[in-house]
């Protein structure tokens, strides 16, 4: 009875070791890719900021662009129909500029906050394993 009870508990005591050794090697391996996707986001980061600074760039130039036709406007003789189109012009500009902006706003956001990034992708990511695991087993995501 005695071997039997010292055979089980070593059984079970090189069961919990592998299960160990399971456990860290996951562990090891998630880290990895945590700090692979961490090395990526910098890397990309790095591919935005050239980005931002090319939006000023067309910010500025449209900003001339305006200042150009609404100077060329006020100088020439036009008629009507080329005074509409000329402020129809100007305003598709005033809408472009607008949209530059707002685009130029959020790749800043992207350099300045690199983190709300990372936790969209962390919670997208989890979102689907988690979607993924449920098909597996056969139930349904809560919809």
């Amino acid at each position: 009875m005695a071997k039997i009870l010292k055979d089980l508990l070593l059984a079970f005591l090189n069961a919990t070791l592998i299960l160990l050794a399971l456990c860290l090697f996951l562990g090891w391996k998630l880290l990895q890719s945590a700090d692979q996707i961490r090395t990526g986001f910098a890397e990309n980061l790095q591919a935005v900021a050239p980005l931002r600074e090319q939006a000023q760039g067309i910010r500025v130039e449209l900003t001339e662009l305006r200042s150009d036709l609404a100077s060329f406007g006020q100088r020439a003789q036009l008629d009507e129909t080329m005074r509409q189109q000329l402020s129809a012009a100007l305003q598709r500009l005033n809408s472009l500029e607008g949209k530059l902006e707002n685009t130029q706003s959020r790749l800043a956001n992207l350099v300045e906050r690199p983190e709300d990034l990372i936790n969209y992708a962390i919670t997208t990511s989890a979102d689907n394993i988690t979607n993924r695991i449920l098909i597996i087993k056969g139930c349904e995501p809560a919809t």
